[in-house]
């Protein structure tokens, strides 16, 4: 979850605060009724009342949506916004949505259950004919040159110094990391990857094959991801190297060894983001031709499902024909939730689970911590 400076970040972002602050003046309407997604202390919530929104809904996950409520008093606005605290996906509203406003994007907007938390406000709370801010999202991709980068990500396990941490090296070189790069960096032209409209039922995953020319002679070091977005009609903003930081950055999907390249010479790179359980696996499969002939010279496979430990344990129990059987700490945590039937309070749920269950909860202390966070998790 965001800290209170986390979203000083966030709004301090020039690149990205100004429009959204212009499209939802130009979305919001007199007297529309407006969800604010993912709304953190409410920030685009006040916007939208400045706007003349007669009710905001918002919703955040954390507990910093309490927080908001400290702004809207101050500006004037407690009896226009509701703060709504869980997951919205599993939030009910007494009326349809004008606008839904939201920014719940990682660095790309292929990140946890974003879009499908998207597509579920888009259909159950936007009323027909109403409008998303951001309305869509496109998706660019690039071959990179940054020793710095690179470097940041095996230094560490390079080291002369002994024990030998070498065996790291395909692990985080097939992993997904975070960078700044500038355009000087780009050793091709960039190309558009996927598109992720929000107005029209966007598809969880991407895949495309992609094909550049390196405009110039460099060592390039792997792929550049970013996005730039519409917010609403003609207002947006571009996360392009070149441009300004923004909090979002830039994606790196590293090669694993750096390749000279020569201007001209032809680079293929077939790219895929699927959502597998709560994350996204990423590949990308690069062919790197010999300049002038159809010979490939240099070939990568990666995914980052190559840099994920998974034990053989946790293997055998993610698989689709394991029986699963309750362990002593999971009987544990159904007993303290069946516990929760509205006539105890949880200092006595605690105690009663203390008592029964001794070896999950040897101190008191554990137990009311684990049924204080169930409660807060499923209780009403």
């Amino acid at each position: 979850m965001y800290s209170l400076d986390d979203y000083g970040g966030m709004i301090a972002d020039a690149v990205r605060m100004g429009p959204y602050v212009a499209a939802i003046e130009a979305a919001v309407r007199p007297g529309s009724v407006v969800v604010d997604l993912g709304s953190g202390p409410g920030f685009f919530a006040l916007i939208a009342c400045r706007a003349g929104a007669r009710r905001v809904y918002a919703i955040d996950l954390g507990e910093i949506v309490q927080f908001g409520r400290h702004f809207a008093r101050a500006n004037g606005f407690t009896d226009r916004i509701e703060f709504l605290k869980g997951d919205s996906r599993h939030i009910h509203l007494p009326e349809r949505a004008d606008v839904i406003i939201s920014d719940i994007r990682g660095a790309l907007p292929f990140y946890g259950h974003s879009i499908l938390s998207l597509e579920d406000a888009r259909q159950r709370f936007l009323r027909e004919g109403g409008t998303l801010v951001p309305q869509r999202d496109t998706l660019y991709a690039a071959i990179v040159e940054s020793k710095k980068s690179y470097d940041e990500i095996q230094s560490p396990w390079q080291s002369s110094v002994r024990p030998d941490l070498s065996a790291a090296l395909p692990y985080v070189l097939n992993g997904i990391h975070s960078a700044h790069f500038t355009s000087e960096q780009l050793v091709a032209e960039p190309r558009a990857w996927c598109v992720v409209d929000y107005m029209e039922s966007p598809s969880i995953q991407a895949a495309a094959t992609l094909h550049f020319q390196a405009k110039r002679s460099g060592t390039a070091h792997g792929v550049a991801l970013w996005f730039d977005t519409k917010l609403f009609e003609n207002i947006g903003f571009s996360c392009a190297p070149g441009g300004p930081k923004t909090i979002y950055g830039h994606t790196f999907l590293p090669w694993l060894e750096p390749v000279t390249i020569s201007a001209r010479q032809e680079i293929q790179v077939d790219l895929h983001a699927d959502l597998v359980g709560g994350d996204y696996i990423w590949r990308w499969e690069t062919r790197i031709y010999e300049e002038r002939k159809d010979q490939v010279v240099q070939h990568f496979q990666q995914s980052t499902l190559e840099s994920a430990q998974f034990s053989l344990q946790w293997l055998r129990r993610h698989a689709a024909d394991f029986v699963p059987v309750l362990s002593e700490a999971g009987e544990a945590e159904c007993w303290l939730l069946e516990a929760m039937d509205g006539n105890a309070p949880l200092q006595e749920i605690a105690q009663a689970a203390a008592q029964r269950f001794p070896k999950v909860f040897p101190r008191l202390e554990e137990a009311f911590r684990r049924a204080s966070e169930l409660a807060e998790k499923f209780s009403q």
